[in-house]
């Protein structure tokens, strides 16, 4: 189905001049189930996976990961700075795993959510969402959240 965009204020615009650096991903945190299985069952490559238990390095030391996880990122996928670019992707890609999808999300102890990272080039604007991805992204019954970062201006230069 197509809409008259006729009436939007933020057509598309790749080189978004607000936005300094964004990326979407899909958050899917499996409860007792290895990442594996949301592999198998959605028929998708993750970005990167969690398994509990496992021991992951980090600059202060080792960590133990508590929880299973799995992730679809458009980090390095999408050069576009529009965030609904990203979020098309990410739903391009799930669109046709719907039913599979909504079974993972039945599943007890199964959590998910798309989330968004919008960094502010110059402290001001913000990133846009049409009706297209919202509905999307209901029809998938997935929440979205945004991590949201303004810097502003560098005083030291």
């Amino acid at each position: 189905m197509t809409h008259d965009q006729s009436s939007r204020r933020t057509p598309y615009n790749d080189s978004y001049p607000t936005c300094e650096r964004t990326c979407v991903k899909l958050l899917i945190y499996p409860g007792d189930h290895d990442p594996r299985w949301v592999t198998e069952r959605l028929g998708l490559d993750p970005s990167k996976t969690r398994t509990k238990g496992e021991r992951r390095p980090t600059p202060r030391g080792e960590r133990v990961v508590p929880l299973n996880a799995w992730f679809l990122s458009s980090e390095g996928k999408i050069s576009s700075m529009d965030l609904r670019r990203h979020l098309d992707w990410l739903l391009d890609k799930l669109d046709p795993t719907a039913d599979r999808l909504k079974d993972i999300q039945r599943q007890p102890g199964v959590q998910m959510a798309v989330g968004c990272v919008w960094w502010s080039a110059r402290g001001q604007g913000g990133p846009t969402l049409w009706p297209e991805q919202m509905g999307r992204l209901a029809n998938l019954n997935l929440e979205c959240g945004f991590d949201i970062a303004f810097f502003g201006e560098d005083d030291d230069e």
